[in-house]
């Protein structure tokens, strides 16, 4: 039976009983206990939406496009096949390729609804800053993804709960290991190469490999300004209502997902959105100096507070990510346990020092920054000697790099977007060079 849930960014949500089945288990709501903004909640008090609620916005807006994509493509099917233009019946003919079923919707309402999964806690800080430091410190460390682990999670959450399985089974039958790694591919956007290439658009619903649009940003971008009590000028509704299923100018049987010429401008608001919440929130000072001490907490109890897998055997943090039965009890709470272990351990005592300065407002301060345009390397470097001259050690401080950028390095990622004319049907091609645009938008370093 379906559900409707109703959500502070999108209204009213119906979902379908596979996805209540599997929000309904303890893989998924364990989401409900990790942050999605990480440290950012010690800056903006508000900032306190979680994983589980962002996952569930996404699987609506997946459905939305899919279903907006499906409807065009129906329509232009209809209307280019009564064409008496050959090339346009022929298109309609290609076009009827790309058409999805009803189980492909589901699939992609079910990746955007797992896509986040694999998240650890305090999502970013788990994956990237512990993972990173762990390296650091021993470099045999593996270095992994968010998206790896969910993939690894969503076998195992079919694994683990019968109801599940049983549910699985029911929808799609024989095809379910089939249907289970789509569902895989479409969360991290890996095109198969024995995928025929007229069904290559529903990859780029929630992971867009192209041009980084894509549902998960619409939602976290909406959501997060909500969250932070910012504005976004992107109206991600109007973007989807614009959207159509059209054949690559540069790969003609590969499908994308093509959008009105004169929605460029809104794009840009996207991308500018983007910025500021890297600028204002993620980024913040105050937002890295508590990550970086929760990572140093994470780094420094790793080898004392260990978790027993399947085969009793004690697994630590850094290695969790290829235990799913360990990773699902990774959340934030991690920090409470830290900081409830009795352990007399020097690095323990450290670890929970840290966690404890963090809720006192005793944080590291920033020491001074720069601006470098090119050679980022040699200026993080040569910070690194200025900083040791004064008689400091490497354990006494932390050069952190941050870049900005609309998404895609210092490309205009604009480029990579397909557009289409109103009066054109089986045209479409990438967008212009952004002086073309606006004389207000960069021109060249992105």
């Amino acid at each position: 039976m379906s559900k409707i849930l109703n959500d502070p960014i999108h209204g009213t949500i119906t979902l379908h009983p596979l996805l209540i089945k599997i929000i309904d288990t303890p893989q998924f709501q364990r989401l409900r206990n990790i942050k999605q903004l990480g440290g950012c909640y010690f800056v903006y008090p508000s900032a306190s939406h979680n994983r589980f609620e962002h996952s569930i916005g996404t699987c609506f807006l997946a459905s939305k496009l899919a279903r907006q994509l499906q409807k065009r493509l129906d329509e232009d099917i209809e209307k280019l096949e009564k064409d008496e233009d050959d090339e346009k019946k022929m298109y309609a003919t290609k076009l009827k390729k790309a058409e999805m079923t009803e189980d492909d919707k589901l699939c992609i309402e079910i990746a955007g609804l797992c896509h986040d999964i694999g998240h650890g806690p305090y999502s970013h800080l788990f994956d990237r800053m512990f993972n990173k430091a762990m390296k650091e410190k021993d470099p045999s460390t593996v270095e992994w993804k968010h998206e790896e682990v969910a993939r690894k999670m969503i076998v195992y959450m079919i694994k683990e709960n019968d109801d599940l399985k049983k549910a699985f089974q029911n929808k799609f039958g024989a095809d379910t290991e089939r249907k289970t790694e789509f569902i895989k591919d479409l969360i991290d956007g890996t095109k198969k190469e024995t995928e025929d290439k007229a069904r290559h658009y529903m990859y780029e619903i929630v992971a867009n490999k192209r041009n980084e649009i894509d549902v998960d940003k619409m939602d976290y971008f909406a959501r997060d300004c909500h969250g932070l009590g910012m504005k976004s000028n992107f109206d991600h509704l109007r973007f989807i209502s614009q959207c159509r299923v059209m054949f690559s100018s540069d790969i003609p049987e590969e499908t994308t997902i093509a959008v009105r010429d004169k929605e460029e401008y809104n794009l840009y608001e996207l991308f500018h959105t983007r910025i500021g919440l890297f600028r204002r929130a993620y980024y913040h000072k105050v937002t890295k100096a508590v990550e970086l001490m929760f990572t140093d907490a994470l780094v420094k109890a790793n080898d004392h507070l260990l978790f027993k897998n399947n085969k009793g055997e004690n697994i630590k943090m850094s290695k969790a990510w290829e235990h799913p039965e360990v990773y699902e009890k990774l959340t934030d709470n991690v920090f409470d346990a830290i900081l409830i272990k009795k352990d007399p351990n020097e690095d323990m005592q450290k670890a929970q020092e840290l966690i404890n300065n963090v809720y006192k407002r005793k944080l590291y301060r920033l020491v001074d920054d720069t601006l470098p345009v090119k050679k980022i390397k040699a200026e993080e470097d040569r910070m690194k000697q200025l900083l040791l001259q004064t008689g400091l050690t490497e354990d006494d401080f932390a050069v952190q790099k941050i870049t900005f950028s609309y998404g895609r390095e210092d490309n205009n990622p604009i480029t990579s977007v397909y557009f289409y004319k109103k009066d054109k049907d089986i045209e479409c091609f990438t967008g212009k060079p952004s002086k073309k645009t606006s004389l207000f938008l960069p021109s060249e370093n992105f």
